[in-house]
């Protein structure tokens, strides 16, 4: 049986207190989801990071 490439990675972290509910009510003001928003966060760090360079 071939295995299906992966489009996603499961990562755990932690994430501070003070920040967990402002994004809960920002991805529900979006209409997304938490996880959509983190991503979004992530790409635009790296976007900013590779500017940089």
């Amino acid at each position: 049986m071939k295995e299906k490439s992966k489009i996603s990675t499961d990562v755990r972290f932690r994430l501070a207190n003070e920040l967990h509910e402002p994004l809960k009510d920002m991805a529900k003001k979006e209409q997304r989801s938490m996880n959509y928003l983190m991503n979004k966060a992530v790409e635009l760090l790296l976007k900013q990071e590779s500017a940089k360079a």
